[in-house]
């Protein structure tokens, strides 16, 4: 299955090898330590095989002895980020918010991103998150060639009231110029020395200008390698800018930009050989998985509201719609058979033709 939701069970795999569907969760594991995983890719139900012993699956006997494309992370033994925390966890809440990286799947506090302090993932006025899914730190290196794509990046935004040069005129203190991580402008005979700060300050601007330039240089050494190994004849050439992407630090990208990668042989074939071509599934988004979560529960709701309905009726009238019912579905397709033969289009007119003599001959039966 391309993405469903997944499960794993503390009590029978503590080990954290295992995992399996919704429906084994309810019939097959109720009672037990289960750990719910959200939703993975590509993942077939483990429930009942070599891993759970002699335990067999309620729901389906015949199962493969092992699924060796399986992918099993942290997650599984119910721990999740960097500090190998689990979830729920009320120490936990002052980390921020759970992000999920769509490329390894594992679960990450705010904090714990890799961002520096002074910068949050990106939020609007209301706090809401502007992107639509995550690369975390470690996956990033995996996906080099977003750096020529830099519409597909937002940049993180500032935590409020944070500056990363905060200068503050403070009464100088060890000659040092630093006291407490704020920067002090000497003083010379009772005179603040602002132009000497100033200088220190301009110094350090240029000092940041190189390493941008520095990193700017390793950006594009990396565009370079990943064109000479693949040898790309593509319109995703290194021109113009690159993504702004900071090493150590996560990538925030925007929707449907997996619809925009290059689709080019070449493309293709790095894709595959780093192990990223689930990308250019359009079912495995998350917005995929829950539209059609949606549709299930719709259908799902559409047939309870007509049982609910047919149970309301009596015996008689039951009998009565369900032969409407199959009468109806037999004239339309009665109905629909030349168009089917002659390859002519059903038209609106059409439709209210069959309705009309249908309602004819009800009448006529009446």
């Amino acid at each position: 299955m391309k993405r469903q939701a997944v499960f794993s069970c503390l009590t029978c795999t503590p080990n954290g090898d295992a995992g399996f569907c919704t429906a084994c969760s309810l019939a097959c594991h109720d009672g037990h330590e289960v750990v719910e995983l959200w939703t993975r890719r590509h993942f077939r139900c483990d429930c009942g095989n070599s891993k759970y012993g002699q335990s067999m699956c309620k729901l389906q006997a015949d199962k493969e002895t092992v699924n060796s494309e399986n992918v099993y992370n942290q997650n599984f033994k119910g721990v999740y980020c960097t500090c190998h925390r689990v979830h729920p966890d009320p120490e936990g809440e002052a980390l921020g918010e759970m992000l999920q990286c769509c490329i390894c799947e594992d679960w990450f506090h705010e904090l714990h991103l890799g961002l520096p302090p002074t910068l949050q993932f990106p939020r609007d006025e209301e706090g809401e998150p502007t992107f639509d899914e995550l690369i975390c730190k470690s996956c990033v290196p995996q996906c080099p060639f977003l750096f020529k794509y830099p519409n597909f990046v937002v940049a993180p935004s500032a935590v409020p009231d944070a500056s990363a040069d905060h200068v503050e005129i403070v009464e100088q203190a060890n000659g040092s110029g630093i006291e407490n991580g704020k920067r002090e402008v000497p003083e010379e005979n009772g005179i603040l020395q602002v132009d000497s700060a100033l200088q220190e300050l301009s110094n350090e601007t240029k000092e940041d200008s190189v390493i941008k330039q520095e990193n700017q240089s390793t950006k594009n050494e990396l565009v370079a390698n990943e064109d000479a190994v693949y040898g790309h004849p593509c319109g995703m050439k290194n021109e113009g800018p690159t993504a702004i992407i900071q090493p150590g630090q996560p990538l925030f990208l925007l929707r449907s930009w997996r619809t925009q990668l290059c689709r080019c042989p070449t493309c293709l074939r790095m894709y595959s050989e780093r192990a990223v071509d689930f990308l250019l599934d359009s079912d495995d988004t998350l917005q995929a998985y829950e539209a059609s979560a949606k549709r299930k529960r719709d259908e799902t709701r559409a047939q309870i509201d007509g049982a609910d309905l047919l149970k309301g009726l009596g015996h008689v009238q039951q009998i009565e719609l369900l032969h409407g019912f199959n009468d109806m579905t037999s004239q339309l397709k009665t109905f629909l058979a030349p168009f089917g033969e002659s390859g002519r289009t059903v038209t609106s007119a059409d439709i209210h033709d069959f309705f009309a003599t249908l309602n004819q001959k009800k009448r006529r039966h009446n």
